[in-house]
């Protein structure tokens, strides 16, 4: 019985980081998106690059692999990879280094685990500083994973259509807010 609990639960997660992904991408076509979830999908040591052209997908999404990469400047080299072949913006899910059965769900002794600091680090050295934002899935009522979502260009809400962002931009500006005053 705990095995079914845990099974559903580990489902529902990836569901909820799917649903993530899908919301990021606003509902962009499948052919616009390449989703790398397999180890074999990501450049060897020797081989840095990705076997895309530059800008080939709106979006791409890279599930539970940076953490098997073993160093912080490999872990950036693909995140700048990553960037290369999007147009759009990248998604980066990763599992908690802090969650208590992080080590159960993933034996393997050689895994970089990262944490939300982790992340930021990360991303602070990506060129030209994009913008992005770090979510998170709950596993037993604990951060269980991260998602990492970087925009390339201009960032849009999450799951805002390129027409609603064109709306928002053409709208008038919002009336200014009153100051409250000092407390004495």
């Amino acid at each position: 019985m705990p095995i079914d609990l845990l099974s559903s639960a580990l489902h529902k997660r990836r569901r909820r980081l799917d649903d993530a992904f899908n919301e990021f991408c606003g509902g962009a076509a499948a052919d616009s998106r390449l989703e790398l979830r397999r180890l074999d999908q990501l450049p060897s040591r020797e081989q840095v690059r990705l076997p895309f052209e530059d800008g080939q997908f709106d979006w791409v999404a890279c599930h539970e692999l940076i953490e098997t990469i073993a160093t912080h400047e490999r872990q950036v080299r693909l995140l700048r990879e990553l960037l290369r072949i999007s147009r759009r913006g990248i998604f980066v899910s990763t599992p908690n280094r802090w969650h208590p059965l992080v080590r159960w769900l993933r034996p393997e002794s050689n895994l970089a685990l990262l944490d939300a600091l982790a992340i930021k680090t990360l991303v602070d050295v990506l060129p030209g500083r994009p913008a992005w934002k770090l979510g998170h899935v709950r596993l037993a009522g604990l951060k269980s994973h991260y998602f990492l979502m970087v925009w390339k260009g201009e960032k849009q809400t999450v799951g805002e259509s390129e027409a609603q962002a064109a709306r928002r931009d053409d709208a008038p500006p919002s009336p200014p807010v009153a100051a409250r005053p000092a407390r004495s």
